[in-house]
């Protein structure tokens, strides 16, 4: 019989040879873990996408009550190109005790440990007074889609788990923070025209301008003003332009340009009044301008996603209980995004827990230490034993 960490390995290894890439059908992935599951009698149901092609899973182990902790994953991964690996990324390989793949850390290493613990789990399902559920999502790094589709999973559900433990890699120290996610496309309709005669076009390409310069106003404004005592890396909400393109010729007043941009709000500041802000500048000003010249021009703002900040609450109940199985460092907080926002808006008490480093995330010849899979093991052990304590 394999023990725990051989048997996690075994499952890495296969997990990883799913290319999970976000935005493409998880099915495969979902149909393993189903089978696994299912082998070992842990019904489990899918939650999926309006097309069908990607789901997230539900499963729950133990009494079929209210409470309990759940523990998350996300199933997909980022790109990977075989440029600059020293491996095939899509296949799991072992060097010196570090385990290369990609989705490895990032988070098929805590997938593979939960995995791993179904056996010992469902073994005391009997006996746990306190259920252990398992919730996998799709397209977390994409825009947290799954995540979104599974609160409403839950809150249709007439009983909910109390904690949630989300396995991304934090070095198995506790992050009880995150802040929120506005993921934005600008859209900006000019009016062409010949180079030579700019006043008979609108030019898209400057109002492009002119907007991002106000972005960078707001952005400069917010960093004056931090967040005094916020442990949030940097203190303040942050505004970034981070592509952009438009045009076609040098000779010609462009009639297009589009920009992506984001805005990553602390938890204490309204993401929502940070926007209507920016649009208001849009309606009282730069919009007047452009249809002066032309009526049939403008600027679009639209959100590819909007994802909930995880507030900090170094004292809740999730943040206890992995004080009192694992460590009582202090809990941090991440400036990236997670699921965790969702759970916690589902009214779930949600703490950051998982193996590996936030720092090998999305990189070329990403890896997991084998110890430190062993540590995320020996910590579900210990929730195991703490969820059959009666009383």
């Amino acid at each position: 019989m394999k023990t725990a960490l051989e048997q996690c390995t075994a499952l890495l290894h296969d997990l990883v040879a799913f290319p999970s890439v976000s935005g493409q059908s998880n099915l495969p992935i979902v149909e393993y873990i189903e089978r696994w599951l299912a082998e070992h009698g842990v019904p489990c149901e899918r939650v999926s996408d309006e097309s069908g092609e990607r789901a997230n899973l539900f499963a729950t182990i133990g009494p079929d009550r209210g409470g309990g902790v759940m523990l998350s994953a996300h199933l997909d991964v980022v790109p990977a190109v075989p440029d600059g690996w020293d491996s095939a990324p899509f296949t799991l390989t072992e060097r010196d005790g570090l385990l290369f793949g990609r989705g490895a850390v990032d988070m098929k290493g805590f997938l593979a440990a939960v995995l791993a613990m179904v056996p010992v789990f469902q073994a005391r399902a009997a006996e746990l007074d306190r259920p252990l559920h398992l919730a996998f999502t799709y397209d977390e790094e994409s825009g947290n889609f799954g995540a979104q589709r599974l609160y409403d999973f839950l809150m249709a559900r007439p009983t909910r788990p109390a904690i949630a433990i989300v396995g991304e890699p934090t070095g198995m120290r506790p992050i009880v923070g995150h802040k929120a996610g506005y993921e934005m496309i600008a859209e900006v309709h000019g009016a062409a025209s010949h180079a030579a005669r700019p006043y008979a076009g609108v030019n898209a390409i400057h109002y492009a301008s002119r907007l991002i310069a106000h972005l960078e106003e707001r952005a400069q404004s917010m960093a004056a003003q931090p967040r005094v005592g916020s442990p949030f890396d940097p203190p303040y909400t942050t505004i970034n332009v981070g592509w952009i393109e438009g045009g076609m010729a040098r000779n010609v007043v462009p009639e297009s340009c589009r920009f992506d941009w984001e805005i990553r709000p602390i938890p204490e500041d309204d993401g929502d009044a940070i926007l209507a802000g920016i649009q208001q500048h849009i309606d009282t000003v730069l919009q007047p301008e452009m249809r002066a010249q032309h009526p049939d021009t403008g600027i679009m703002l639209r959100h590819e996603v909007i994802y909930p900040a995880l507030r900090a609450e170094p004292d809740g109940a999730a943040a206890r209980l992995v004080r009192d199985l694992w460590t009582d460092a202090p809990p941090g907080v991440f400036s990236i995004g997670t699921d965790g926002g969702y759970f916690q808006a589902a009214g779930i008490s949600t703490v950051i827990l998982g193996p590996g480093q936030t720092a090998r995330m999305h990189e070329t010849n990403e890896y997991i230490e084998v110890s430190e899979l062993e540590a995320c093991l020996d910590f579900l052990g210990r929730l195991a034993e703490h969820a059959d304590r009666r009383g």
